[in-house]
């Protein structure tokens, strides 16, 4: 039986539910991994005194962590970004071994502490929490070649999309109940304005594409401007619509966007609902594999943690070798350059052929219509909406026509613009 000490960055949630692990499950660990895992210190910035540590040491001092020569792993759970990169470079450099649950590091210093071959760092619990998705990319699928990796990986935007599906809630009304359960922050704007998902997406894209984390090369949308009425038309088309990372290899190029999208009812992702998480995979040998389970939380994000810790600890004391990157092997694609389908809801004047000037405007850019919704105006009301699915086409395209769309004048408000895909 081996023994690892632990040094426990952090007394939020995260850490709290390592801890909780720890007591219930140690023996069933040790049993199963032949590790005997002792948390040996804990250090926070704000002592918590109805915390039980176990009879850990307790310290306001980051820096004791990587200092006690009898600390063999450190685990930072203090969230943030410049202060957490600050203590994990200096624990990686003071050789100590290191594991994250800061997507937000990762994706913006991840080349960096990555370089570094002091000491292996590990962060699985950085991506949809206790997913072993980033296991899967990196040991599962290692022998393939990977197509597109394409995730609903923030669950306060699938917990908010989905009562707008099933409860007809508005964004608005969705969220403040997120809120309520917990479920989204008193500030949510990392969540609906997509910057958390564009972290995580980061990382898998660098993982299964072998290139640097570049937290800047992802485009990047939110869910704040999809309505009721979008989500009622897309399921009149046979679509649900869905908060998406995606990453994928095309013949031009690597495509890194989060948006909202359309999806098939019959894909599988479109049935993951409520605050779950989802990544699937498509690589050549092994096809399409699909991963769904908790996100986010506690106990499943400290699940992802310490599978972390125990793969770790079986290693040591073997050194990791640096991540291979290569900067110049896939050029990510600007926004302009990607290819979709595209749902567009358009506020029109209720006149005799408004449809066909929009066909005709679209058609100008060798832009096709798949299918189209033109319902009648209600009582007292003038205007209607022209609710179209186009075929692919390339987004510098559809951007042009949409401006030529928004000019016409029997056009009255802005129009709705949401991708689609198929994930064929």
């Amino acid at each position: 039986m081996k023994t690892v000490r632990l040094g426990i960055a952090g007394l939020g949630t995260v850490a709290q539910g390592v801890l909780d692990i720890l007591a219930s499950n140690q023996q069933l660990i040790a049993t199963r991994s032949g590790i005997d895992l002792q948390v040996t210190r804990v250090a926070s910035r704000t002592p918590k005194p109805d915390v039980n540590l176990a009879g850990a040491q307790f310290s306001t001092q980051l820096a004791d962590l990587y200092a006690d020569e009898q600390i063999d792993m450190v685990v930072e759970l203090i969230g943030g970004e410049d202060v957490a990169y600050e203590f994990i470079q200096a624990a990686l450099a003071a050789g100590k071994p290191v594991i994250t649950a800061n997507k937000a590091v990762i994706a913006a210093h991840g080349n960096t502490l990555l370089s570094h071959n002091a000491a292996p760092l590990r962060f699985e619990a950085a991506v949809a929490g206790a997913i072993p998705i980033i296991q899967a990319i990196q040991h599962g699928l290692v022998a393939n070649r990977f197509e597109h990796v394409v995730g609903i990986i923030n669950g306060t935007c699938n917990y908010i999309l989905t009562a707008m599906q099933e409860q007809g809630a508005a964004f608005a009304d969705a969220l403040a109940t997120a809120q309520e359960l917990g479920y989204a922050e008193a500030d949510p704007t990392f969540d609906i304005q997509g910057i958390d998902a564009a972290h995580k997406l980061a990382i898998l894209l660098g993982l299964a594409f072998d290139s640097p984390f570049n937290f800047a090369d992802i485009y990047i949308e939110g869910i704040t401007e999809v309505t009721s009425a979008d989500i009622q038309y897309a399921d009149e088309l046979g679509y649900h619509i869905k908060h998406l990372g995606l990453a994928r290899l095309t013949d031009t190029g690597l495509e890194a966007r989060v948006h909202p999208t359309l999806i098939p009812k019959s894909q599988l992702l479109a049935s993951v609902n409520d605050v779950l998480n989802a990544v699937l995979v498509k690589s050549d040998a092994a096809g399409n594999t699909m991963y769904s389970g908790p996100g986010a939380g506690g106990a499943a994000t400290a699940s992802a943690v310490l599978s972390d810790v125990i793969g770790l600890a079986c290693q040591l004391p073997q050194q990791d070798t640096p991540r291979s990157v290569d900067a110049s092997a896939v050029r990510v694609l600007p926004i302009e350059d990607i290819r979709s389908a595209y749902y567009l809801r358009i506020p029109t004047k209720d006149e005799p052929g408004v449809f066909a000037q929009v066909a005709n405007a679209l058609s100008s850019h060798g832009i096709s219509i798949e299918a189209a919704i033109q319902k009648e105006p209600r009582a007292g009301q003038d205007l209607v909406s022209i609710v179209i699915l186009t075929q692919v086409v390339q987004e510098a395209e559809m951007a042009a026509a949409m401006t030529q769309v928004q000019s016409l004048p029997q056009v009255q408000g802005s129009i709705a613009r949401i991708r689609v895909e198929t994930l064929d």
